[in-house]
């Protein structure tokens, strides 16, 4: 049996995956999994659901990362909203 796409696990695994990307500076591949990751858990789980939050900084932490601050800072702040 397979998860499917936007089961918890599957988009828990893609999260983490984006992170090891982050780490080791693909940043052009963990941004897209990043974005992907957080558009599947804003649509199955919600904006304000703690995992779609978690999505939502781990992209910005990477922006930071980067000095993309501006994008880092939107993020951020919508991440208190």
């Amino acid at each position: 049996d397979t998860l499917g796409p936007t089961h918890l696990q599957t988009l828990l695994s893609m999260n983490n995956l984006a992170i090891v990307y982050h780490h080791q500076a693909k940043y052009d591949k963990a941004e897209k999994l990043h974005k992907e990751c957080l558009q599947l858990r804003k649509d199955t789980l919600g904006p304000t659901h703690p995992d779609t939050l978690t999505s939502m900084n781990n992209l910005a932490s990477m922006y930071d990362h980067q000095a993309k601050y501006d994008k880092a800072e939107k993020l951020h702040k919508e991440c208190l909203q």
